[in-house]
């Protein structure tokens, strides 16, 4: 029997052309037991009109299944590599996107699990093609608006799970290590993984320069706006931005998420306080400093002015909750390796011109509307000139629709010239 729903004038999704009946089966187990089930019926529709994220297609199923004689409705997100544009998923395959999310689950079965307030998601099924999660909005989690930045309330809350992530996986390396009897080191063993793919010396990054150097060009009022060599300056300096995301012999190194803009974040309310934020997505994975994780997160999800005047309380609120959630062995650990508060407050610092780099480089796809998202960067057509060449046009006619869009954008390349161009001459 066919499980399937209506995509408004687009082609019906059919639950069996996304799962096949052993992969329907090995979810249901898992979400019902050993209780006989019959599935009667399903709806499967796409998570959002238009991109709901860059590095898949995304899609939201309702599994009706008759448990003993009562209808249980099984609510599911589902994640696949896309059908309709082969060179992203080319892209995808490449450069092991999928296959990091997948070691991320894979290290998450051997950490105990959260309290009521977990930082992370699990997932049903997590192969290269295919992840297959319960739907986190049926327990009452929501993103924010994509031109959101957020306000003191999400950022603490966001950092308290970014820093118990990291602590998570800092306690898993000291377990591992003690078991072994030798220092465990996750890259060792996953390093043909973790590769970066795009924030390095490749040609999606080269766009991200002639980008920066348009928008300047275009609509900034500073006086360095026809600034000579400009875009050869910030191409050199983004990708030695971009080479400082590493492993470091000399400090503690984590799993870094990599990806931390509000659509990969889900927050849980009471009386409209956010209580809780959980990490989704973590296809773009990287092992180095926590620090990196931080300064991306602040660079993409609040602005210029929130960072000038707050950053320092996120950064101790962030490392007390780190240093809070480590277990005594590791804590050991970080002595050894002299990673204190000081220390780590240098490291947000070294950190810094990555996570403007990340922001810079994302922006124009996270900041539009998923619909002309959709329209401009998933287009077979067009997606190997903008991803590779110049994407300045689209971003350039949609800035003069939207002025947040154009403001944020015009913000981080701004900020970065001022930084770093501007202190080289």
């Amino acid at each position: 029997m066919e499980h399937q729903t209506k995509m408004g004038g687009q082609r019906r999704l059919v639950l069996e052309e996304i799962l096949n009946e052993k992969q329907i089966h090995h979810v249901l187990k898992q979400v019902i037991g050993d209780t006989p089930w019959d599935l009667k019926w399903s709806e499967v529709r796409p998570a959002v009109d238009g991109i709901a994220g860059f590095l898949g297609d995304h899609m939201k199923a309702v599994l009706y299944v008759d448990v003993l004689g009562e209808i249980k409705k099984v609510h599911l997100f589902v994640k696949r590599i896309p059908e309709n544009n082969k060179p992203k998923a080319d892209f995808i395959d490449e450069f092991n996107f999928y296959r990091r999310e997948m070691l991320m689950f894979k290290v998450l079965e051997e950490i105990p699990k959260e309290g009521p307030n977990p930082w992370c998601g699990k997932a049903y099924i997590y192969s290269e093609s295919i992840f297959v999660m319960p739907d986190l909005a049926v327990q009452g989690y929501t993103t924010r608006h994509y031109l959101d930045t957020l306000d003191t309330q999400h950022i603490f809350i966001t950092t308290t799970t970014i820093a118990r992530f990291h602590a998570a996986f800092v306690n898993y390396e000291t377990k591992k290590s003690i078991m072994l009897n030798r220092p465990y080191n996750t890259l060792q063993e996953y390093g043909h993984l973790l590769v970066e793919s795009t924030f390095c010396d490749s040609p999606w990054m080269n766009p991200c320069a002639k980008l920066s150097t348009s928008l300047i060009k275009a609509f900034s009022s500073k006086p360095y706006r026809d600034m000579p060599d400009m875009e050869e300056k910030l191409r050199k300096l983004f990708l030695k931005g971009c080479y400082s995301l590493k492993e470091y012999e000399d400090t503690v190194n984590v799993l870094v998420h990599k990806d931390l803009w509000v659509n990969n974040i889900m927050f849980k309310y009471e009386n409209d306080t956010p209580v809780n934020a959980v990490l989704v997505d973590y296809q773009a994975l990287r092992y180095g400093p926590p620090a990196f994780d931080l300064m991306i997160f602040l660079y993409v999800t609040t602005d210029r002015h929130f960072r000038d005047t707050k950053e320092k309380d996120v950064f101790n609120h962030y490392y007390t909750v780190f240093e809070e959630s480590l277990t005594d062995d590791s804590k050991k650990r970080m002595e050894g390796l002299g990673f204190d508060r000081d220390n780590f407050l240098e490291w947000c610092e070294r950190a810094r011109m990555f996570g403007m780099v990340e922001a810079i480089g994302i922006y124009p796809f996270i900041l539009m509307d998923p619909k002309t998202a959709q329209k401009e960067f998933d287009d077979p057509a067009t997606y190997e000139k903008y991803m590779y060449e110049d994407r300045s046009e689209p971003v350039l006619a949609y800035s003069m629709k939207c002025n947040v869009y154009r403001d944020r954008n015009l913000e981080a390349s701004e900020e970065f010239v001022e930084r770093y161009v501007l202190k080289e001459l």
